[in-house]
């Protein structure tokens, strides 16, 4: 009895000991944010942006409209990766053809609309991990809850990716979620005088003259 009540004491002890670290650590894991790198300046960025609003026909603008505020951010993201598994209907077969595989989509989280991410070509996403400067820019606040965000993220998969590439719905198991931020400017343009909107000119490797990240493909990376 009296063993038993020191083997008691000991692991309280031992309990007591660990815990401190383990809740420091949760908490610095629960502060740490991810976010892609800047490798473009200010300018630059806001200079390739305008150029894509204005079109060109012959090197003249198409479109006419006025700067009225820029400011610098960060746009809120969420990279996403899916384990998938679907099974095509093949003839004189009666369970089919069965396919998985991996797919990736990175979701902006300000806007509310995904890409499809290349995860064959590209690989996982390269994020940088520390903390946000919200004093240099302003971190923008996403309006909707990740469980939205994940609702569209899978309806996109199911009805853009699967039916295109497979004519039907998959089983999807989400395996990885890492929401990160995008340096950029926002600029608020103004068309006619009166028609204001807000457009991202965005400093990091995926923001090369396009809307769009890069390597947004229609590929997955499957395994037959």
């Amino acid at each position: 009895m009296q063993q038993e009540k020191t083997i008691v004491k000991r692991l309280e002890k031992l309990e007591k000991a660990v815990q401190p670290e383990h809740a420091g650590s949760r908490r610095k894991d629960a502060g740490a944010q991810y976010f892609t790198e800047a490798v473009c300046s200010r300018n630059e960025a806001i200079e390739s942006k305008l150029k894509l609003l204005r079109g060109s026909f012959f090197g003249r603008p198409i479109v006419k409209f006025e700067v009225k505020n820029v400011t610098d951010v960060w746009v809120p993201y969420c990279y996403l990766e899916y384990d998938f598994a679907v099974e095509r209907n093949i003839m004189f077969r009666k369970k089919g053809l069965m396919k998985t595989g991996k797919v990736g989509l990175v979701f902006d989280m300000n806007e509310m609309h995904p890409f499809q991410y290349d995860l064959y070509e590209s690989g996982e996403l390269p994020l940088k991990k520390g903390r946000v400067d919200g004093k240099q820019r302003k971190l923008l606040e996403c309006s909707n809850s990740m469980h939205d965000v994940k609702a569209k993220a899978e309806e996109y998969l199911q009805f853009r990716v699967m039916k295109k590439f497979y004519g039907t719905e998959a089983r999807l198991r989400l395996d990885k979620e890492r929401p990160f931020f995008r340096p950029a400017v926002e600029i608020e343009v103004l068309y006619k005088g009166k028609n204001s909107n807000l457009r991202y000119a965005y400093l990091d490797e995926f923001a090369v003259e396009s809307e769009h990240v890069l390597g947004l493909k229609y590929r997955v990376d499957n395994n037959f």
